[in-house]
């Protein structure tokens, strides 16, 4: 059973057209005891229509380093009730959640080639693995795609180009159009195929789009990769979350 957890918002600063970065401080003695990639809930208190509350996942984006002041980067998504009561909290709201969460980690601490693809919101998690401690063998020999509407509808392409670079790593940033799309996942499939050919990764990590990044897990597999060298985090259009409901 998930545990409950506090956080206090002590710093919340918009970044590009939708974003909002909040940087909090986990209440109580223990450490968040996060490892850079991995995501953590958050109960919103905003009722949905069944009377539960909407509960929102977001990936760590600072680094594992500091256990106990971290950062996360909401999306306002235009329907997004949740989005918005995080995008409107003050400074000292106190935000319930749980985790940490999930398994977009590295292996081991071997230098490997590895290729990072991002959609959309799931450049939190790709930014969160970067800076992680355990990935900083990785990060000379990482290159990460990104795939977004524009350079400037969430965290600006320009400041996380800064960001990975400052690492170690290579970046490129993709216009794509938005999720649904006729076109999208032809686009972005072929690009990330192309760089994964230019750059003949050991290891590849895929977060965002579901329907853009699980066809492009199975190519990637049809073209050599062994699938265990995958990870990938699906933020929305998770065909398996589907197939269960």
């Amino acid at each position: 059973m998930a545990v409950s957890r506090t956080a206090r918002i002590l710093s919340s600063v918009p970044v590009g057209e939708r974003g909002r970065l909040l940087q909090l401080q986990l209440q109580g003695e223990e450490e968040l005891g996060f490892t850079g990639g991995q995501y953590l809930i958050f109960n919103t208190g905003v009722p949905r229509a069944d009377g539960k509350a909407h509960k929102r996942a977001y990936s760590v984006v600072s680094s594992d380093e500091d256990q106990r002041t971290f950062s996360i980067c909401v999306y306002r998504l235009v329907q997004g009730p949740g989005s918005a009561m995080l995008h409107e909290a003050p400074v000292g709201t106190e935000l319930p959640f749980s985790g940490p969460w999930g398994s977009f980690l590295p292996d081991d601490a071997t230098p490997r080639s590895t290729l990072v693809v991002a959609t959309d919101s799931g450049i939190t998690a790709a930014l969160g693995l970067l800076h992680g401690r355990a990935f900083a063998p990785q990060r000379t020999r990482t290159r990460l795609l990104w795939f977004s509407e524009s350079p400037s509808v969430f965290l600006p392409a320009d400041q996380v180009r800064e960001e990975v670079e400052a690492l170690g790593g290579r970046f490129q940033h993709h216009d794509c159009p938005p999720p649904g799309h006729p076109e999208r996942t032809t686009l972005a499939l072929n690009l990330a195929l192309e760089a994964a050919r230019a750059h003949a990764p050991e290891r590849v990590y895929l977060a965002g789009d579901g329907a853009v990044l699980h066809p492009l897990r199975q190519s990637l597999v049809e073209s050599g990769l062994d699938a265990g060298a995958i990870r990938l985090e699906s933020f929305f259009n998770n065909p398996a979350r589907k197939a269960a409901a």
